[in-house]
C-alpha cells in the first residue's frame, strides 16, 4: 500500500498548472534557483505525494512559484482547530478513507456490497 509522505503535492501541482508550466520547466526553474536535486521525476513524485519534502525544498518551491509558504498547504490544515487530526487526515490514503467509510457508514457499506454483487453476477 502506497503511503503518502507529504501533504503539499496537490497544491504544488495546482499552482504549477496555474502558471502554465510543465513539470520539466518547473524543475529547471528550481535548479536555476539552486535546488540541485530538482528533476522532472522528483517534481512528479512530490506532486503525487510519493516523496518527503524537506524544509529547504519547500523554500525553493515557494520562491519559484512566487507564493507564501502557507499557500503550499491545504486550506483545511491552515484553519484546523485540531492540527494533528487535520494533518493525519490529509496524509491518509484515498483508499484508506474509503475503507474507513465502509466500516463507519452502514449505508455506504451496503451500497458497495450491492454494487459488488451486481458486478460479480455479470
Amino acid at each position: 500500500m502506497n503511503r503518502h509522505l507529504n501533504i503539499i503535492g496537490p497544491q504544488i501541482r495546482r499552482l504549477r498548472n496555474a502558471m502554465g508550466w510543465s513539470q520539466n520547466y518547473f524543475a529547471i526553474k528550481l535548479q536555476l534557483l539552486g535546488m540541485e536535486t530538482a528533476t522532472r521525476k522528483k517534481v512528479a513524485k512530490i506532486e503525487s505525494r510519493e516523496v518527503w519534502v524537506s524544509d529547504d525544498d519547500l523554500l525553493f518551491i515557494s520562491r519559484v512559484l512566487r507564493v507564501d509558504l502557507s499557500q503550499l498547504f491545504p486550506p483545511k490544515i491552515l484553519g484546523a482547530r485540531h492540527l494533528y487530526h487535520a494533518i493525519c487526515e490529509a496524509k491518509a490514503s484515498r483508499f484508506g478513507c474509503l475503507i474507513a467509510g465502509l466500516f463507519f457508514c452502514p449505508e455506504l457499506g451496503a451500497g458497495v456490497l450491492n454494487f459488488a454483487s451486481i458486478v460479480s453476477a455479470v
